[in-house]
């Protein structure tokens, strides 16, 4: 055992086959890797190990469709185009933008024999590496916080997550009132229809579709909305808009409005002097509401009434939003999977949202950061609570250093405890019967200089800016990937019988 695996308790690695100026067996530093493998020679590759094209699981057969689904057996699979069990071990933020920042895209265009991180080739150069390094580290899929204009030209070679997105409301983007839509209206059905007409009718019947996520923990509650101070889920920010707060706003002609009152009237028993006791207001009526314009700006809830209220008409605006998209995709795409939005389980969100979002969903799709032990109560909940397959879309574990002082994600002492927290993470969450999914929260180190946002949060990846692996991740990142399989079938006693 290296020194650069002590205490993670892995085994020694298999050496890599393929063709390059390099591999990752008993190596810290990552080296070009020409993409060379062809199409047949990988599908060979895969068999070889027991698994699929997909990276499917062959030991385990269900009826082949010709694109990704789901299916139960007493635990939850999704399942290959060819028919066989998988589960997403997937990457995120694959960015080539991530490897051409200031400190280290003239290191990148000389592994790519560029002169320059500005050379056009340069993107293509980074997707034939990616074809071999996401293979190699274990990885069989790629999550939806990835560039994959860059990725799926001229074709996607492994497995993907597809952004599908009607609102803008992104907990990063620090959406403004604008971003809002009104999902009542006409106007939104129609734009989703555009939309499915646009992204999602061309990938119809394209093998390597996963299904379609729409926004990156969006903000759907008050917990959500709230003013944050410096947490590791984020950088500090104001407080921001939500759907109850913009719609109930807005004046008598738009939907959303209307639905506003109706909801409320509903709540109130139709008398408007209870709902005056508890805003602080003199309406006449609720109709006097309804032609209100901006009567409640984007305060926080005065008390506990309201905050009942606004979970009320959220969770009737979820219903609505979640029906028009899934409407929209299966016009134009009735194969793949619909996720909805990566709904945060670092706040109330999913708690609050998700019986709703599950009526139109095939799987609950979730961001979650934290260690097994914390979330566990959490899992049991959700799929207590919808019947349906769990799908962890972004986490990760971090560890600071010089120039990423503060990361995403919980912070391990070292990236020797980093890589226990990862692997203890896997095998209990893969080894349930209702989990199908996990994308890590990234593969390359940023560092503060990278963008403006990045100087308060960076992300931890598995190896630093210039190639060099973190050893203990990297052999967990890989374990990973090699057994994921086995851990379905840990609880039963009979680790590494099935590939």
């Amino acid at each position: 055992m290296s020194a650069g695996r002590a205490g993670v308790g892995l085994g020694p690695a298999p050496a890599v086959s393929g063709c390059g100026r390099g591999t990752i067996a008993g190596s810290s530093r990552r080296t070009f890797v020409t993409a060379c493998l062809g199409a047949a020679a990988a599908r060979r590759s895969a068999r070889g190990q027991g698994r699929d094209v997909y990276g499917g699981w062959t030991g385990k057969r269900f009826r082949p469709t010709g694109h990704f689904r789901l299916e139960h057996d007493g635990r939850w699979w999704m399942v290959t185009p060819e028919g066989n069990a998988f589960l997403s071990f997937g990457a995120n933020h694959l960015h080539p933008g991530w490897w051409k920042a200031a400190y280290n895209g003239a290191h990148w265009a000389a592994e790519y024999g560029l002169g320059s991180a500005r050379d056009p080739r340069f993107n293509a150069r980074y997707r034939s590496e990616m074809m071999s390094l996401l293979p190699e580290l274990g990885f069989n899929s790629i999550g939806v916080h990835s560039d994959l204009a860059t990725l799926n030209d001229p074709r996607p070679f492994i497995p993907y997550v597809k952004p599908f997105v009607l609102a803008g409301i992104d907990h990063w983007k620090v959406p403004e009132e604008g971003d809002f839509p009104d999902v009542f209206s006409p106007e939104f059905e129609a734009s989703a229809g555009r939309l499915a007409s646009r992204e999602a009718a061309p990938l119809r019947d394209d093998p390597m579709l996963l299904g379609y996520a729409m926004a990156d923990c969006p903000i759907f509650t008050d917990w959500d909305a709230r003013e944050r101070g410096d947490t590791l889920h984020g950088a500090p920010r104001r407080s921001l808009p939500t759907f109850p707060r913009v719609l109930r706003n807005l004046g008598a002609a738009h939907a959303g409005k209307r639905a506003y009152v109706e909801t409320v009237r509903e709540l109130y028993g139709d008398s408007v002097s209870r709902f005056n006791a508890v805003y602080g207001t003199e309406f006449g009526s609720f109709d006097a509401l309804a032609s209100a314009v901006n009567w409640r700006r984007l305060t926080d809830p005065a008390n506990g009434h309201e905050t009942r209220d606004n979970t009320e008409f959220l969770l009737r605006v979820v219903d609505r939003y979640y029906g028009v998209a899934r409407r929209a995709l299966r016009s134009q795409d009735p194969n793949h999977l619909f996720f909805g939005d990566k709904l945060n389980g670092n706040t109330d969100a999913v708690d609050t949202v998700v019986a709703v979002t599950s009526r139109h969903t095939d799987l609950v799709f979730y961001q979650a950061y934290g260690r097994y032990g914390w979330l566990e109560p959490s899992l049991g909940r959700w799929g207590r609570k919808t019947g349906k397959p769990l799908f962890n879309g972004d986490s990760s574990f971090a560890t600071p250093g010089e120039n990423m002082p503060r990361p995403y994600g919980p912070l391990a002492a070292d990236h020797r405890e980093r890589a226990e927290w990862m692997l203890e993470y896997a095998r209990a969450a893969f080894g349930r019967e209702d989990f199908v999914g996990w994308s890590h929260c990234g593969v390359i180190d940023t560092w503060t200089e990278l963008s403006e946002r990045k100087q308060l949060r960076q992300h931890a990846g598995i190896m630093s800016p210039t190639g060099e692996f973190h050893g203990p991740v990297r052999d967990a990142i890989r374990e990973i990937g090699q057994r994921l399989y086995e851990f379905p079938r840990a609880p039963r006693g009979k680790p590494g019988d099935c590939c």
